[in-house]
């Protein structure tokens, strides 16, 4: 019995304590303009994409792995790991890139290869999945 092919996605991590500051709206995001005063009602439109920063790598990794499970069950791994942290850290490569500040947190590598870094784009992230198990299945 042959295993179907395993897409590998390690998030490597140097977290920073970030205090999120409320923007006085309500909205629960922090550092934006909204461009406006709010009137009474809190009438307003405002993008809320910078609020994804908030939420930390981890749980932005845990919620792409579900979505990845979901969409290629049984042939995605992935793995968020906080290289201040984990034991493994002080060898890997990928904390000496993080801590040069030559790239943004996180890095996102695929099946050993940097594919993305500042940010976990989940749809980016899937079409890399499949185009290499559209592969690795011909």
């Amino acid at each position: 019995m042959s295993s179907k092919p395993k897409v590998e996605i390690i998030v490597y991590d140097a977290p920073t304590a970030v205090a999120a500051t409320g923007c006085g709206c309500g909205c629960g995001c922090g550092d934006h303009d909204h461009g406006h005063e709010h009137g009474p009602g809190h009438d307003h439109h405002h993008m809320h994409d910078d609020c994804l920063s908030k939420i930390g790598y981890d749980l932005q990794t845990q919620a792409m792995a579900l979505t990845l499970e979901k969409a290629f069950p049984g042939q995605v791994s992935v793995e968020y790991i906080n290289v201040l942290k984990d034991p493994r850290g002080s060898r890997l490569p990928q904390t000496a890139l993080l801590c040069s500040l030559a790239y943004p947190t996180p890095l996102v590598y695929i099946n050993g290869q940097g594919r993305f870094a500042g940010s976990v784009p989940v749809e980016r992230i899937r079409d890399e999945v499949s185009k290499h198990l559209a592969v690795t299945t011909h």
